[in-house]
């Protein structure tokens, strides 16, 4: 497999995980506070964040979609995916090691870290290509 079709799938990937990550999660909120001990955690007093949050979770989701249409172009999503999605790892270790979350939050952080790193990766190469 050529290198640009595999970043074609690993944006394809990271878009449809953000998609299908973000959207349950909002209904999730949706059905009231009681949803977050699901994770481990109080409710906020205002779920307007919370709702906001999963939506820019989506349009990042999206945005991943474009970049993986056409990987020559709107590198400024990617650049900002290694900062949000290193942000939430970071985050999501800080909450669990101080006993705010439960482990399995873990798994997203750990998840979102991969593609952080997946991600820096590929605007790496695309330094190395050659100007068309």
């Amino acid at each position: 497999m050529e290198k640009r079709d595999y970043y074609k799938i690993m944006f394809l990937v990271a878009g449809i995980e953000n998609i299908v990550a973000g959207l349950p999660l909002w209904f999730l909120g949706l059905s009231g506070p009681e949803a977050f001990a699901l994770f481990g955690m109080p409710a906020p007093p205002s779920l307007f964040f919370f709702h906001a949050a999963m939506w820019f979770i989506v349009v990042f989701g999206i945005g991943y979609l474009l970049v993986g249409r056409d990987i020559g172009k709107n590198h400024g999503i990617v650049v900002l995916g290694v900062l949000s999605k290193t942000v939430f790892g970071i985050d999501a270790v800080a909450v669990v090691a101080l006993a705010e979350a439960v482990p399995i939050l873990l798994v997203f952080g750990i998840w979102d870290l991969l593609f952080a790193v997946l991600f820096a990766e590929f605007l790496l190469w695309t330094r190395k290509q050659p100007k068309a």
